[in-house]
């Protein structure tokens, strides 16, 4: 992103003129390792200094704390881009608003506006006065002193630093970064002719849970229905082996006529995972229909054994690398302290038979078995506690899981935790009601696996019932 600055006469730079492809001109020089530019011959002279997105993002203390978020860039940047091409542009995140409030003029906001003009009808009020070195005589381009309230939706506020849109879902305000990427995403995933792509291959990060697995995919298979492409997994990216995941999911692989003439490459999932068009469509993160039929039916065979007509309270609670890794929001994890005196209270209301836990975690299980002596139910699973990552030194099961299965055993524990893991979740699928720590895979899933639904639903990091 270019920024515009006061012009400093202090120090050299390249002199560009003034002109509507400004921005192009400076990003080509980015591209050789140039970062400041003067710009002379319009009404002000200003200087441009080039900031990389991700990195603008991670200087504010708004950004998550968590290292999960700072390994992939989440914010691409964007050295080439075409503005005029509207066929390639995606107004998704404006559906809803009348008018936009930009708060700063810089690369971003300027090119908006611009599009907002010529493609939109939308009403444009911005505070900082350089907007109008680019629009003079637009009458639709209006300055104003007065800042939208947060309580007025129809208005969308486009804030000078970053904001945790993606994170906390709030989509009534953002940051210049995170607007422009919603309306560039089509020209970030590909410059090939839409009606010459057959594929969107997705590559899978090795840090992934199968959970997560399938909410990339699922997420995936839901934005790129629009155009009708088939969603696939890169074969061999995954920290699961190709034959598990064939075993056990309907998840496509890449198939052989795959080109690059007929495919998009999208090997960092984090630029469509947080956009709005993702982050709203959790009803499609999991469907039961990416498992295996027979898989599904072992399952519900050893749920009939188990279970019967036990009446069961079934709770979700992730620990061990959602702490690790200072998970939160909608996220976050919860204390077992914390949740006791809610599930004691469903326990004396329901009438329930017993408790049926899922948790990858052996400290909180061992705080459950405390609190519920002969009540708990769970499913033989390794386990792990916070004391396991501060002695490796690492913030994801997957770390733990490769230093404790080297070699030729670990595909063989993978798959049996991949199964073990399924099992937990259909037996939590199978229970009268549901209570969970937050926002994962797990509690996605569980809700698509149940054939009745729940009586009742709670969320602990929302502290309330859920629907």
């Amino acid at each position: 992103m270019l920024l515009i600055e006061k012009f400093d006469r202090s120090v050299n730079h390249r002199i560009f003129k003034f002109s509507p492809n400004i921005f192009h001109e400076a990003l080509k020089c980015v591209l050789k390792g140039e970062t400041e530019f003067h710009v002379v011959g319009g009404k002000n002279d200003f200087n441009l200094r080039y900031v990389d997105n991700q990195k603008w993002a991670e200087s504010f203390s708004a950004y998550p704390d968590s290292p999960l978020f700072k390994r992939d860039p989440l914010y691409p940047p964007y050295f080439e881009y075409d503005e005029n091409d509207k066929e390639r542009l995606c107004f998704d995140i404006l559906e809803g608003f009348d008018s936009v409030w930009f708060e700063e003029a810089n690369e971003y906001t300027v090119v908006l506006c611009g599009i907002f003009l010529k493609f939109t009808e939308l009403s444009i009020t911005c505070k900082d006065s350089i907007i109008k070195e680019f629009y003079p005589d637009d009458e639709r381009v209006v300055l104003t002193d007065n800042v939208p309230d947060t309580s007025e939706k129809s208005t969308l506020r486009v804030v000078k630093d970053f904001y945790p849109s993606a994170f906390i879902c709030d989509f009534y305000t953002m940051d210049q970064v995170v607007l422009f990427h919603h309306i560039f995403v089509y020209q970030w995933l590909t410059d090939l002719p839409f009606d010459k792509i057959k594929y969107a291959e997705i590559t899978v990060a090795r840090s992934e849970g199968i959970g997560s697995v399938l909410t990339v995919y699922g997420r995936a298979k839901h934005f790129f229905s629009r155009f009708g492409y088939t969603v696939t997994l890169q074969p061999g990216s995954a920290r699961y082996s190709d034959a598990i995941l064939e075993k056990y999911f309907n998840m496509p692989l890449t198939p052989p006529d795959s080109n690059e003439e007929n495919t998009i490459y999208v090997t960092n999932y984090y630029g469509i995972l947080f956009t709005k068009m993702l982050r709203y469509s959790t009803d499609d993160d999991f469907n039961i229909e990416y498992l295996n039929p027979q898989f599904v039916s072992e399952m519900k065979e050893y749920g009939d054994a188990v279970f019967g007509d036990k009446k069961m309270l079934g709770i979700l609670l992730r620990g061990s690398d959602y702490i690790a890794s200072g998970m939160s929001g909608a996220s976050a994890p919860v204390t077992v302290e914390s949740a006791l005196p809610r599930i004691r209270e469903w326990m004396d209301e329901g009438g329930y038979d017993g408790i049926f836990l899922a948790t990858e975690d052996k400290d909180i299980l061992s705080k459950m078995l405390d609190a519920f002596p002969k009540q708990i139910r769970v499913v033989s699973q390794e386990r792990y506690g916070i004391a396991d990552f501060d002695e490796l030194g690492v913030t994801t099961i997957s770390e733990i899981d490769s230093i404790r299965h080297p070699g030729d055993d670990y595909d063989v524990f993978i798959e049996d935790s991949t199964a073990n893991y399924f099992y937990a979740l259909y037996l939590l699928s199978r229970c009268e009601s549901f209570m969970y720590s937050g926002q994962c895979g797990g509690s996605t899933m569980t809700k698509a696996l149940s054939e009745k639904g729940f009586r009742k639903m709670w969320c602990f990091a929302q502290d309330k019932e859920v629907d």
